[in-house]
């Protein structure tokens, strides 16, 4: 049975270190993976995008599996807490793997590339979608439920924050000039924090919200009712390029700092100068994760999504024509960008909680695990196409790694990498917020409608039968009567 208390500020901080956990080494993989393989590690651009496509494809395939197993998952502590703790240190040693150079030739090195980073994402595949599936049965209430995403997203940030400023100091700290190790030793003091706040998150927080009636209906009659979600199947689309976006602009972020803000030089100066910029971006995302819960109060969540998303594609385009050597206007401009970027986060995850809440009130089963799973399969492959589409735009642009002045068309590429290609993935963001529907009006009924199902099936003697899906195309009706086939 569903439990309706309200979540505690306790609660809504264990909840936000999950995520804080699985972002910090999230964050160095986005942020500074790729170019630790080109530059430190020795690796081709072009080797390392097709790397990333198909990694992150073999990675993203598991998502929905994950998530059929999570839904049939039953422990005493719930179907998806256990997720955290069960692969909290594997999590925390495959991220120091990823990061290890090992001097087995150019092609031993690649292949030790493919199975370590494919693993790591593996083991965050395993961690992160039950920990995502987790926010949408935390509680039934929908503004406490996003209040918690705003909670989560910026703790998030603040983790996001701490990479973005230590990384390179530790880098260059710890390993003096050894980069190689420098790294190894950075992601060892990560994953250990990722290992505290995993567990810190599952001791912390509760399973409320349960199915109205449990099922024994198999994997493929879940996929089938999951695909015939429309609210579901828009919110998947959303979540790639949204992924499209975030991912680009990490990527391309130091490649910019490095070779057009700093041209080439390494420097102790030029290191804070880097992680400056990195952290202005990151700065940013814990405001806008914190304005989120506020604007989410007062205004309309569909709308705001909406209006972010066309302010990022303006500033992604003004941004372009912005010299890249003109600190003062770069610096602002990319702050306001992980400000917006970050704002409407809260809004896309709830979004996906809504459209399972959905799912469950239009077929009569819930499948929150698969729900959540299936939006981080779309979350892998915009994953997937923006790591691929950076390594080979680096190298259709003749970008090479060390030398201090790039050609002009790699220095353009650079700077499309980091404004236009995001601000473009924004647009379609924009232009696909119209045909969501789930509006505060629309959750409000479903809420009440699978509260009275729920109470019917509490009180009726065959509440103990499994809910079949007769027709995937008509909602249940709210008499509370299962539907058998």
């Amino acid at each position: 049975m569903t439990t309706l208390r309200k979540l505690s500020v306790a609660e809504k901080i264990g909840f936000g270190m999950g995520d804080a956990a699985c972002g910090i080494v999230y964050s160095s993989v986005t942020m500074f993976l790729t170019y630790f393989y080109t530059d430190i590690y020795g690796l081709s651009a072009a080797a390392v995008g097709v790397m990333f496509l198909v990694t992150r494809i073999l990675d993203a395939i598991t998502d929905p599996l994950t998530g059929l197993v999570a839904d049939r998952v039953r422990t005493r502590w719930g179907h998806f807490r256990p997720w955290l703790i069960w692969f909290a240190i594997p999590y925390a040693v495959l991220a120091v793997l990823t990061f290890t150079t090992p001097d087995f030739g150019a092609s031993g090195k690649l292949l030790y590339a493919y199975i370590t980073y494919t693993l790591l994402m593996l083991c965050y595949t395993f961690i992160n979608i039950p920990y995502c599936a987790l926010g949408g049965v935390i509680t039934a209430d929908e503004k406490d439920r996003l209040s918690a995403q705003s909670y989560r997203f910026t703790i998030s940030s603040l983790a996001g924050l701490v990479v973005s400023v230590a990384t390179l100091f530790l880098v260059d700290w710890l390993g003096k000039e050894n980069k190689q190790f420098g790294f190894q030793a950075t992601m060892a003091i990560m994953g250990t924090l990722a290992v505290i706040m995993l567990f810190f998150c599952f001791f912390t927080t509760s399973e409320r919200v349960r199915p109205t009636s449990e099922s024994n209906n198999s994997m493929m009659g879940d996929l089938r009712i999951l695909l015939a979600n429309d609210q579901w199947r828009i919110v998947a689309i959303i979540t790639f390029f949204s992924s499209m976006a975030g991912v680009m602009r990490s990527a391309a972020t130091l490649y910019y700092a490095t070779y057009l803000m700093l041209g080439g030089v390494e420097s102790a100066a030029g290191t804070a100068m880097k992680s400056a910029f990195v952290s202005t971006s990151v700065i940013g995302t814990i405001i806008g994760s914190i304005a989120a819960g506020y604007l989410a109060q007062r205004y309309r969540a569909v709308s705001l999504f909406k209006n972010i998303n066309l302010l990022l594609v303006i500033i992604g385009v003004v941004m372009f024509f912005v010299p890249p050597t003109w600190l003062a206007v770069v610096f602002p401009f990319y702050f306001l960008v992980g400000f917006f970027h970050q704002m409407y986060q809260p809004f896309k995850w709830n979004m996906m909680a809504n459209a399972a809440d959905y799912g469950e009130w239009k077929f009569g089963r819930r499948i929150t695990g698969l729900s959540f799973s299936g939006n981080l399969f779309a979350l892998k492959m915009g994953m997937a196409v923006a790591g691929a589409f950076v390594g080979f735009s680096l190298g259709w642009f003749g970008y090479q790694a060390g030398v201090p002045t790039q050609t002009t068309l790699a220095t353009t590429g650079i700077i499309s990498l980091l404004t236009i290609g995001p601000s473009i993935s924004y647009f379609i963001l924009y232009w696909l917020s119209r045909f969501y529907t789930l509006d505060d009006q629309m959750m409000s009924k479903i809420q009440r409608e699978l509260a009275l199902r729920q109470q019917a099936n509490a009180t009726s003697p065959i509440s103990e039968s499994p809910v079949m899906v007769k027709n995937i195309t008509e909602p249940m009706t709210t008499t509370g009567e299962n539907h058998h086939a």
